[in-house]
């Protein structure tokens, strides 16, 4: 029996087609593909820097290929326009293939997808692609935030955010790969050991105490989830921040599929906890990942959290609120947050965020501590938010965090375009007093 080989450009135009036009996240398509691939493969490789690669580089790939065009890019076929798209991302990024193998694959994956009209049309503008490109870069006349795709909003909400002197690295930063971090569920050292006796290079994080940096996403089929689970650097600050003590009675709000739930009970395996989600099936996964990781059980309960039983109030001795919010922190490992978030997401963002905290305030003891996190740049999400909740009520204040990563006010605050190769998280911390 013959085995076909896999096609990892067209199965990368597929994937795009999910991720731009269906709004599906980046990791989760590109890691289900991922399993259909041997391990390691360089068709694997392949896969991972196109589509991730398209996805940072559109906005400049859209500049570069639309004056070929004869009507709008927005006209052509979403499969067709991906195709175009990972054409000039290889000609243009990828210079060690060979163009007419580039075009080759092009046109061979748009015949399978629209027959030979749709193979004449792409054979067409890649060989008017390869034509220009022998005598100049048509990259030159993008500017470098079109180079890293970051609409002017985002710019202007980044600027505000960071009023330190900007220059074109800071956008580069933006247009690069990060690498996976993954958090163990037992020893640092044991998960290093057996990522490097795989060939990896693996590194420890600089300021989360767990994380491990891994130059390879093969990484993840091999150690995901029985020896670890991928969060980043800076994602994994947010329960240091917490700093859960064995004894303590510690509400999870917004506990999602429990990344951060088992981090906290690796921190303090005997600690109360509760974790509060409104999708009881995330709220599955999460007792399943504790259990994976071989941790204790926990106490769970499908809600809004803004919602919340009054029986609950005043008994907690620390809540870790990390709400929900745009992700434009995360442009470096979800790169498709610049294409599908819109400018008036964060306003909407922060009116739930404010009704969250409002009502997570309240589960706090006297002398409790409240971590709140989100992981977007917008100072709308984050200051914005504890201000509006904090001038009406005295018995809450913020406090400093102990980090080397704390600003001016105590809050950690990472910028991926200065902190490259993390995130964009923001980390309040918050105490009850009467």
């Amino acid at each position: 029996m013959t085995v076909r080989r896999k096609d990892p450009r067209l199965d990368a135009a597929k994937l795009l087609v999910q991720i731009i036009d269906k709004h599906q996240r980046s990791t989760d398509v590109l890691n289900e593909a991922l399993n259909r691939y041997p391990d390691g493969s360089p068709d694997a490789a392949l896969l991972h820097e196109l589509t991730m690669g398209v996805l940072r580089r559109r906005t400049a790939l859209i500049h570069v290929t639309s004056p070929l065009l004869k009507s709008p890019f927005s006209k052509t076929a979403p499969i067709i326009q991906e195709i175009l798209l990972i054409m000039a991302y290889s000609f243009l990024y990828l210079t060690k293939i060979p163009p007419h193998a580039i075009v080759h694959s092009a046109v061979q994956g748009a015949r399978k997808m629209g027959g030979e009209p749709a193979a004449r049309f792409v054979n067409a503008i890649g060989r008017a692609l390869e034509r220009q490109l022998t005598t100049k870069n048509p990259l030159e006349s993008a500017t470098p935030a079109m180079q890293a795709s970051i609409p002017k909003w985002m710019q202007t909400l980044a600027r505000a955010a960071d009023p330190r002197p900007w220059d074109d690295a800071n956008y580069e930063a933006l247009g690069r790969p990060f690498p996976l971090v993954l958090r163990p569920h037992k020893k640092q050292t044991e998960l290093l050991e057996a990522l490097i006796k795989q060939g990896l290079t693996a590194t420890p994080t600089k300021y989360a105490i767990a994380g491990i940096k891994v130059d390879n996403p093969a990484a993840l089929r091999l150690f995901v989830p029985q020896m670890a689970v991928p969060q980043d650097e800076a994602s994994q600050l947010v329960v240091q921040a917490l700093a859960p003590q064995n004894g303590e009675r510690i509400a999870d709000l917004c506990s999602g599929v429990g990344i951060k739930t088992s981090q906290i009970l690796s921190l303090a395996p005997e600690a109360e906890l509760l974790a509060v989600d409104i999708d009881k099936q995330k709220l599955d996964k999460a007792i399943e990942l504790a259990k994976t990781a071989g941790l204790g059980g926990f106490d769970t309960l499908a809600m809004d959290a803004t919602r919340l039983p009054e029986h609950l109030d005043g008994s907690f001795d620390a809540v870790l609120l990390d709400a929900p919010c745009t992700g434009l922190g995360t442009l470096g490992r979800r790169p498709e947050v610049r294409h599908l978030r819109k400018e008036q997401d964060v306003k909407q963002a922060a009116k739930l965020q404010v009704e969250l905290l409002q009502r997570a305030l309240l589960l706090l003891k006297p002398g409790g501590r409240l971590i709140y996190a989100v992981c977007s740049f917008a100072l709308e999400e984050s200051d914005g938010v504890v201000d509006t909740v904090l001038t009406s009520n005295n018995c809450f204040t913020r406090q400093p965090i102990e980090s080397p990563l704390v600003d001016k006010n105590g809050a950690i605050r990472t910028f991926p375009w200065r902190d490259y190769q993390m995130d964009g998280f923001v980390i309040i911390k918050i105490t009850r007093s009467c």
